[in-house]
């Protein structure tokens, strides 16, 4: 009884090793956009926050606060230094929280606009570009240290891939 259906199955299968084997093997590595969560209050100190914190481009920075008590305003430098909030940037000052997205390197300033950014509530950071993804180190295949298992775990997964399309091959 011969199967129908088996051997493109079996293909496909074979295929989405090959490239998990090969993602693996290149080291591809993605940078993801991370989440900074601020308490958005008066009593805070956001100066000593901000210089613990390391802000990349497409970061998210998440406010939260007492809802109808706070807002959050997006500001240029000047406005920032006098705790002016006339022509906002952007802003937020509905429910009790604000996602927004650091999309631009740059200096970012945020201040509350009721009051209380001349009692601190007033955020300056930097956003700067990702950090390079690490540079993968060559390895000395002479040496027999244990360095050599990452060649030695490719060489074995291409061992495998080929075991699999030997199969692959006899099913068709």
């Amino acid at each position: 009884m011969a199967r129908q259906g088996g051997a493109p199955a079996a293909a496909i299968a074979v295929v989405v090793v090959v490239v998990a084997v090969l993602t693996c093997a290149m080291g591809v590595a993605v940078a993801d956009p991370q989440q900074h969560n601020l308490n958005w209050r008066p009593d805070a100190n956001y100066t000593v926050w901000a210089a613990k914190q390391r802000f990349y481009k497409d970061d998210w920075l998440v406010f939260r606060w007492t809802e109808g008590q706070y807002d959050v305003m997006v500001v240029n430098e000047a406005a920032y230094n006098t705790c002016s909030a006339e022509n906002p940037l952007d802003g937020w000052s509905r429910g009790d929280r604000w996602a927004v997205q650091l999309n631009q390197t740059k200096r970012w300033y945020f201040i509350c606009s009721k009051g209380y950014c001349f009692n601190g509530m007033k955020l300056s950071i930097l956003v700067e570009k990702p950090p390079p993804p690490p540079k993968v180190q060559p390895q000395n295949l002479k040496s027999g240290s244990p360095k050599d298992s990452g060649n030695l775990m490719i060489l074995r997964a291409a061992f495998a891939v080929a075991s699999v399309w030997g199969l692959v091959l006899q099913l068709l």
